[in-house]
């Protein structure tokens, strides 16, 4: 039978290539994985400003309902943090008591248009 150090003489490692291939399978498994958290994070942030932006333009319908049209086509407004400017364009319908309102949200940083929202109401 073989001794004990025979039998450790005869037990082979990793070769240099073998370990070469694992670290570059790993790198590239790593970068990816990156890649696709900061691509994550960029798209939670995008949708949080939508959100947002879309909670802006309902409550301005709201207010559009409640107190009326007011004599205001733009204007400004926050939430969370978040500064936002809205137009409002008002349009006539074949209907002569029902106008269409059109209400446009953007980002007040770079103009993005990130919510609109349309309503048909009364004169």
């Amino acid at each position: 039978m073989f001794s004990r150090s025979a039998r450790l003489s005869s037990q082979q490692g990793f070769t240099l290539l073998e370990v070469m291939v694992a670290l570059m399978i790993f790198a590239t498994a790593a970068v990816a994985l990156t890649k696709s958290l900061s691509e994550s994070a960029y798209s939670t942030s995008a949708l949080e400003e939508r959100q947002f932006a879309d909670l802006v333009a309902s409550n301005l319908l709201v207010d559009i309902l409640r107190e009326g049209y007011g004599n205001r086509s733009s204007g400004e407004a926050s939430m969370a943090g978040y500064n936002f400017t809205w137009s409002r364009q008002i349009s006539d319908t074949p209907h002569p008591n029902i106008q269409r309102v059109d209400l446009l949200v953007q980002l007040a940083e770079n103009g993005d248009r990130l919510a609109s929202r349309t309503a048909y109401l009364e004169r």
